[in-house]
């Protein structure tokens, strides 16, 4: 199915609450008048989500009681679901929205006390609903029961954000059933460059006929795709109590908890002090640099990538990260990247730089990741200072500036 021009903006859809986010926090609070009652629900409700905030992104750990005016530092700001006010009451629900980068610096500086945390996704993921039933693969044909109960997701706050959705002829014209099921690449970057999307989740269940009964077993089979080629597959098996759309319901939510602490496994993170270290990456073809910086693109474990010089046989980078460089080493394996130590040598041209560290590709599922095909990790070759002719490879190298991944302020 060829693909219609895609619209600048990304459509409205239903988007759960993002990372930094903590929805429907309930408060109930008596005072001498309204006035006071209200003020006082609002830090009530910013102090507990502090709480629900630093238990999501620190697994295990005790939240500090901050002063209001560190707190307050922490705030972005605060939105009424829903209130009733009496001349002494205020009982309501409120969503307390917190600034990621002021959060990151407190829990990931190591102020807390904690020494690694996690982090959230940098953009959210699109999830496709595709129901199999009566011999028949649906996805966009039809609004299923499954589908539905995604729409009908309300959007409380969790760690991996997802976005459904609405099934219009874009949608269906960016990725149809069969691409989706099969997990194109071409169609997947469809769809995620539709929503803004860090990537896609293929949402499958089988779903009998005449409906879901009470107490049946959901099993759920998902794929999460990564725009840089990543593939990883989970099961999610609900126990529903009801029947019908509640059963449904419920393992819609059931996959948001799986999807969440699967993310948690594979995204922790050192804290600390930020610090540099200085790698350098072997290439055998400017294909091996290119998918370098692909998997470097938004991995949160560095926070700043700097490009130093470029020949055609090696690249000096510098990372910026929190933790020592051996821990950076275990995270970059989740991207399939090897950080290894080198003897450190002195250099054979006047001017060159000595590194102590080597990153080199992996073949993809070398980490904990499923197997795509990718370059193989590169043996070691000479590196040649910038701007220098030495490389033996009959041009100078040329500084192709900062490489473009996110940076964590």
């Amino acid at each position: 199915m060829s693909a219609s021009p895609l619209p600048a903006t990304a459509p409205t859809a239903n988007t759960a609450a993002d990372a930094f986010a903590v929805a429907g926090v309930k408060v109930d609070i008596n005072a001498a008048n309204a006035n006071t009652a209200r003020d006082q629900a609002i830090r009530e409700a910013q102090n507990r989500a502090w709480v629900e905030l630093y238990k999501r992104l620190v697994p295990g750990g005790t939240a500090p009681k901050l002063p209001e005016a560190e707190l307050g530092k922490l705030i972005q700001g605060f939105e009424i679901d829903e209130e009733r006010v009496s001349a002494t009451q205020y009982v309501g629900a409120i969503t307390v929205r917190f600034r990621p980068n002021a959060v990151r610096d407190l829990i990931g500086g190591s102020v807390t006390g904690n020494s690694q945390y996690v982090e959230p996704p940098a953009k959210p993921f699109v999830v496709l609903p595709v129901t199999m039933t009566g011999g028949r693969t649906v996805l966009w044909e039809d609004r299923t029961p499954w589908r539905a109960a995604w729409e009908e997701r309300p959007a409380t706050s969790s760690l991996v954000p997802l976005v459904v959705p609405d099934g219009e002829l874009a949608d269906a014209q960016a990725i149809g059933t069969d691409e989706a099921v099969a997990g194109k690449p071409e169609a997947l970057a469809r769809i995620a460059q539709r929503y803004n999307a860090g990537g896609v989740i293929v949402a499958r269940v089988d779903l009998p006929a005449g409906g879901v009964e009470a107490g049946r077993a959901l099993t759920v089979d998902l794929t999460r795709y990564g725009l840089d080629g990543a593939r990883d597959t989970l099961t999610v098996t609900a126990r529903p109590d009801g029947a019908g759309a509640d059963a449904l319901a419920r393992a819609v939510a059931s996959v948001g908890t799986q999807l969440d602490d699967a993310w948690r496994r594979d995204n922790v993170m050192a804290s600390g002090p930020e610090q540099s270290t200085l790698v350098r990456v072997p290439l055998a073809s400017a294909a091996d640099w290119a998918e370098v910086r692909k998997r470097l693109t938004g991995f949160a474990a560095v926070t700043k990538t700097d490009l130093q010089s470029l020949t055609r046989s090696a690249a000096l980078v510098t990372l910026t990260h929190r933790g020592d460089a051996d821990r950076l080493a275990q995270a970059l394996t989740k991207r399939d990247l090897s950080l290894t130590r080198v003897p450190s040598a002195p250099p054979t041209v006047p001017g060159a730089v000595s590194t102590d560290w080597q990153l080199t590709l992996l073949p993809r599922g070398a980490g904990d990741g499923a197997a795509l095909a990718s370059p193989a990790a590169l043996a070691p070759t000479p590196v040649a200072p910038a701007g220098s002719a030495a490389s033996g490879l009959g041009a100078p190298p040329r500084d192709l500036g900062t490489l473009p991944v996110k940076t964590v302020q």
